[in-house]
């Protein structure tokens, strides 16, 4: 820390003492700093004090921030998921408590107080689960949807309405994506249960097909093609194509060794040949990097195929915005007369008569007023309904059309298996005589053996085609015009149309002819025919936990065997969900964890560093303040020295 030499030239007093000024005021300075650095502990206190640490610590900062909230993300999650497994573990717990009194109360020597006994046991049980269902955290439903705020789950007299949303949270936790904030209900719990799959819809290839929307989803990429007569190939550039309609018009028009090549669409794809409509060579490749022609399936390189070359069965996917008019592989379906939704003997008509697009039918369906939720399921082309009211039956039927089976929706149809009706309790045979007797009004008996028999359309088959029944007094069957169920219809005669119970086997009641009392069925005169109009075979449970024991609270009172034992199968099934639920969260808990503590050391690490590029060493700080003060002392008294008046001063 040099102080200012005397000068030993004659120099003016202005400009001595500036220079002497200078020493001082940067003495000044110097100390200042140091003062500030023995304060703050801190080296780099602005940019300009070391530009090059300065930028390294700001970009240190910018990290420690990050991951300080990061870490943050992670306590919260952490806290999340730890409420959640609190709540799945009470309905684990029940659960099990559940699967105990069903087990219990498969007797049948139970008296009606230990029924009731039994029935009180699981009412706590669907209120321990209904409490779970709608268990919050921080504002947010852990099962109910991460943005809904209020109960998920109502009850609606002796039934309980899902009304909860699928909406997940996520968060950044460091790990290279988002991770899941919490389960639905429908994971947890199975709510909002898929109560039936419809069949797969097919849809036809039109003009505004897109491009991406083709091979049932999978898309096909625009690119280049090469075309050859035998000779030359030529390029076709089809990059900027976006429907089928592009692709028809870049390919049609284009001249091949003066011939001009014809596009057109099929049902399922596309067709391409030349315009004279005569044969030849058309070879067709694709340019390096391009798969359009494979995708389209009109590869041919080696010209082997003679012109018309047609790449089928690559129709597009079936979406919301997929036409009526375009279903049935672009025939179109009439589904004016709608549908009917029988939830609990109550029946929902549903208007179709204005819907144009699939999405227009949905939205028909989940404005019915029944608590049904309609909706596409991926690319696969099915309208999946969900029930939303646990403890109901569900099923879909025809309002005097066909609609429901276009759409692929109809529950009860001649595919329906015998094995599934009764809830998946199926038919009980008997061993030595026919299951169910149709007395005509005619007199004639026809006595029916299911036996071999395993769809609904065998039992009509087996109606049609018995030997007595092939006159003009036969009965004919068929599925019901409204609602479900098989009817059945006679001529008139002296006698009426009636349906028996025979032996012990419970045919007539699992078809929907006959009643829980197993009395005949006898039909009545409806126009020209005797009529007997049977009860849907195949209703659907609206699935869940708090469906099951909804259902086996009522099977426990009323000492129902066989369903208490079909839905202990159930509870197994509620209880292997519920565990998986909880594995997935201990999952999430520990990588939640896992990322937390890297987190934490690579703050440790960054604030190390940090550290190293801005704080102070305070006893190298003490050490150069005492040099300046000394240096500072020694300006101040040489500008005292230099600052006398004198003439010796002056000479």
């Amino acid at each position: 820390m040099p102080v200012l030499p005397a000068t030993t030239v004659r120099t003016s007093f202005p400009l001595s003492n500036q220079r002497l000024l200078f020493q001082l005021n940067a003495d000044q300075v110097a100390l200042q700093k140091q003062y500030d650095q023995l304060s703050t502990g801190k080296r780099v206190l602005r940019l300009s004090d070391d530009p090059a640490a300065a930028s390294r610590a700001i970009g240190l900062h910018r990290g420690i921030d990050r991951a300080t909230q990061l870490s943050r993300n992670a306590a919260s999650s952490l806290n999340f998921y730890q409420s959640t497994d609190n709540s799945l573990s009470r309905v684990d717990n029940a659960l099990i408590e559940a699967r105990a009194v069903a087990t219990e109360s498969a007797q049948s020597v139970l008296s009606e107080d230990q029924r009731a006994a039994f029935a009180a046991t699981i009412d706590e049980t669907i209120n321990t689960v209904f409490a779970s269902g709608n268990a919050m955290y921080r504002d947010h439903q852990l099962l109910g949807g991460f943005l809904n705020s209020r109960n998920a789950f109502s009850r609606v007299d002796d039934k309980i309405l899902y009304s909860g949303a699928e909406a997940i949270g996520r968060t950044d936790l460091g790990g290279g994506e988002t991770s899941p904030l919490n389960l639905n209900a429908n994971q947890a719990l199975g709510a909002l249960a898929v109560f039936h799959e419809g069949q797969q819809l097919q849809a036809g290839v039109n003009k505004e097909t897109r491009l991406v929307d083709m091979r049932y989803g999978d898309g096909i990429t625009p690119g280049l093609i090469r075309v050859s007569g035998g000779g030359d190939w030529y390029n076709l550039d089809l990059s900027a194509a976006t429907t089928m309609d592009d692709v028809v018009t870049l390919i049609s028009g284009t001249d091949v060794e003066g011939r001009t090549l014809a596009a057109s669409l099929t049902t399922d794809g596309i067709r391409i040949e030349y315009a004279d409509g005569l044969g030849g060579t058309l070879a067709v490749a694709d340019a390096e990097g391009s798969k359009m022609a494979d995708q389209l399936e009109i590869l041919n390189p080696a010209g082997m195929n003679p012109p018309p070359l047609i790449g089928s069965g690559i129709a597009p996917a079936v979406t919301g915005q997929t036409k009526i008019s375009d279903l049935s592989n672009g025939d179109g379906i009439d589904i004016s007369d709608g549908i009917q939704i029988i939830q609990d003997g109550e029946v929902f008509v549903v208007d179709l008569s204005a819907a144009k697009t699939v999405s227009d039918a949905m939205i028909a369906i989940n404005r019915s007023g029944a608590d049904v939720r309609a909706e596409l399921k991926g690319n696969e082309g099915r309208i999946q309904l969900r029930s939303m009211k646990s403890g109901s039956d569900y099923a879909v039927g025809e309002n005097g059309g066909d609609a429901a089976t276009l759409l692929g929706i109809r529950t009860a149809t001649e595919q329906t298996l015998l094995s599934d009706l009764g809830s998946g309790q199926g038919i009980a045979l008997n061993s030595d005589s026919p299951e169910i007797s149709i007395l005509r009004p005619d007199g004639v008996q026809l006595d029916l053996n299911l036996e071999g028999a395993t769809t609904i359309g065998d039992v009509i088959n087996l109606i049609r085609d018995h030997p007595l029944n092939q006159d003009t007094s036969r009965v004919l069957a068929s599925l019901n015009e409204y609602g479900n169920g098989i009817q059945l219809t006679a001529p008139p005669d002296t006698g009426s149309l009636a349906i028996r119970r025979v032996g012990s086997s419970n045919a007539g009641l699992r078809l929907g002819w006959i009643g829980e009392d197993g009395a005949d069925n006898v039909g009545s005169v409806l126009g020209p025919v005797d009529t007997i109009i049977g009860s849907d075979f195949n209703t659907r449970d609206a699935g869940g936990t708090l469906d099951t024991l909804l259902r086996l609270r009522t099977a426990v009172k009323t000492g129902d065997i066989p369903e208490i034992t079909r839905l202990q199968a159930k509870l197994d099934l509620d209880l292997d969900r519920g565990s998986r639920a909880r594995g997935r969260v201990g999952v999430w808990t520990r990588n939640a964890q896992q990322l937390s503590d890297v987190t934490e050391n690579r703050i440790i690490s960054m604030k190390s560093q940090l550290s190293d590029e801005i704080d102070a060493d305070l006893a190298t700080v003490v050490s150069d303040m005492s040099q300046r003060q000394l240096a500072l002392e020694a300006s101040m008294r040489l500008i005292g020295k230099t600052s006398q008046m004198t003439v010796l001063n002056f000479l």
